[in-house]
């Protein structure tokens, strides 16, 4: 049985018993009804938690719980707290005792995520000790034993603990440890992804989506929140204002990336919620209708046909409708009719997607799309996790000494590549990963002496060695990927144009950007372009470049 990918309320962490052999076990926190004060935490199931465990989630990890509801004016919260034992065979009935520090991180982020009912993914174990009641985050022990037992665990992507090269200090962990446990961080690289932390801050920004925030902000009631004191500028403040800067912005983003994916009913499911949050409050979402169905009239032609209308129910837009008080809401509602059922989509009035370079005839909304999804900006916000995985990969040295630590890097960075943009098999076929990195390797040295001669780059260090190579390496493969896209969504686009539209495109765009074209394509017909798909492409391709080039232009004016 596959295990669902985003829970609430549990968090998964490594218990290291009396053998210093790590179990994975999850947490799990429910809700229970309001308690008084003495009696907010409940401790169920077989798992053992020891007084001062008891203790320290009562006078810390509550508090903090308590000072983040209150920001965002929830009611506080009682809660049960239980644990699962994930790593052994049930048969066998192994009990979990929690006795030691290093559950702080895993308790408070399914403490958290229940109280608020943000889910977080079940494919990462989390370690460390909230060291204040501000969350700061300091070291553990155990952190070797941990890492091998989550390296172990297929189901196991990631592994967040706490970031040792800030925490220097001799109270936990000796050098030796401390030296052992980066040691042993550094080597799960090759497996699995770390992440460091120092304060709740930057643990949250590790565990919640936004997809998660802006469902659960709606349904909690925090979605709007705008008044945050964070002049104490605390980790806890910092996420407080995590999870409420550009909510907004989050909804429209998450809908977005719901419908593009055909997924109409988290798309439903999200928009009822958005819309029963301004019904509650009794307030009208000013130029909902507008942004609403702009959205929908951006999406692909074969996209937005097969979304499911209505996507807002009739009665739900009645009511919306009773909430307008002022005349510009008014004007409002049409366009959210039209967006809810799906009207007057492929017919309305034509806009500008290109200041300074108009196309004669919009009414293909399928090409203005296109041109919105190729653009520069376009592919560096679809693209930008290349560059975050260039980035997060640490190299120890910038000099390799052998061949196959050469290869051995290539191949680890290519996977890192490809889990960074979601492409990687379930059940990753390592001979497959190492020969298309010595392939990418290959291709992005043909000209340059091949593998050999990037090889010889590691191993003497020059032009910035094994880093600089990753960087030609990233390059090449962002561009395959990017023109991937590009041909992708060109063909859909294509596909869907009739010959009338074709031509007519072609016309508008030659006359447009004639000079930039290939010489062997200028004062051709656009009848003969029309019929070839590849010269359509790289038309377009040519006329977006030229736009992006004339809106770096006018940035800098």
């Amino acid at each position: 049985m596959v295990e669902v990918t985003q829970v609430i309320g549990r968090a998964k962490t490594a218990l290291v018993g009396n053998s210093q052999k790590a179990v994975i076990s999850a947490f799990v926190v429910r809700r229970t009804e309001q308690q008084a004060e003495r009696r907010r935490l409940r401790f169920r199931g077989t798992a053992k938690f020891s007084r001062t465990i008891k203790k320290h989630i009562t006078d810390t990890i509550l508090p903090i719980i308590d000072r983040i509801t209150d920001t965002l004016n929830l009611t506080r919260k009682s809660f049960e707290i239980s644990a699962a034992n994930l790593g052994a065979a049930s048969a066998l009935d192994v009990s979990i005792n929690v006795s030691g520090l290093s559950a702080d991180v895993p308790m408070f982020i399914a403490m958290l995520s229940e109280a608020l009912q943000i889910p977080v993914g079940n494919d990462f174990i989390a370690t460390g000790h909230i060291a204040s009641i501000e969350g700061d985050i300091s070291a553990v022990k155990g952190i070797p034993a941990k890492v091998e037992a989550a390296r172990n665990d297929a189901s196991i992507k990631r592994f967040i603990h706490p970031d040792l090269e800030k925490d220097e200090s001799l109270k936990v962990l000796s050098p030796n440890r401390r030296s052992l446990s980066i040691d042993a961080i550094i080597a799960a690289k090759r497996s699995i992804r770390t992440n460091a932390v120092s304060d709740i801050g930057q643990l949250a920004r590790q565990v919640f989506t936004d997809e998660g925030i802006v469902l659960a902000s709606l349904k909690e009631g925090f979605f709007d929140i705008s008044m945050i004191d964070d002049h104490l500028n605390s980790p806890v403040m910092d996420v407080v204002t995590f999870l409420t800067c550009n909510n907004q912005k989050r909804f429209w983003d998450v809908l977005d990336h719901y419908f593009l994916l055909g997924d109409c009913e988290r798309g439903r499911k999200l928009l009822d919620a958005f819309v029963r949050f301004f019904l509650a409050r009794q307030i009208y979402p000013r130029g909902f209708g507008a942004r609403l169905f702009q959205l929908i009239r951006s999406l692909p032609t074969i996209t937005g046909q097969q979304l499911d209308f209505p996507i807002v129910e009739k009665e739900l837009c009645g009511q919306l409708h009773g909430l307008v008080r002022e005349e510009k809401d008014y004007d409002d509602i049409p366009l959210l009719i039209d967006a809810a059922y799906g009207r007057n989509i492929y017919d309305a009035c034509p806009f500008d997607t290109q200041p300074g370079i108009k196309i004669s005839d919009y009414e293909n909304i399928v090409f203005d799309t296109v041109l919105s999804q190729i653009n520069e900006q376009a592919l560096a916000r679809k693209f930008g996790t290349i560059d975050s995985a260039r980035a997060s990969f640490r190299l120890e040295k910038s000099r390799v000494r052998s061949y196959a630590t050469f290869i051995n890097i290539i191949q680890q960075y290519y996977i890192h590549l490809q889990r960074h943009i979601g492409s990687s098999p379930e059940k990753p076929d390592m001979s497959d990963a190492r020969s298309e990195a010595i392939n990418l390797l290959q291709k992005t040295f043909y000209d340059k002496g091949g593998d050999k001669a990037a090889f010889i780059q590691a191993r003497d260090c020059t032009q910035g060695g094994i880093r600089s190579i990753l960087d030609m390496l990233t390059e090449r493969y962002k561009a395959e990927k990017q023109q991937l896209y590009i041909n992708r969504v060109l063909k859909d686009a294509i596909a869907d144009m009739d010959w009338k539209e074709r031509v007519n495109c072609m016309r508008s765009i030659m006359e447009q950007i004639g000079p930039s074209l290939p010489e062997e394509l200028r004062n051709q017909p656009p009848e003969r372009f029309a019929r070839d798909e590849e010269t359509i492409g790289t038309i377009i391709q040519t006329y977006v470049s030229c736009s992006d080039r004339l809106n770096q232009v006018l940035s800098r004016m």
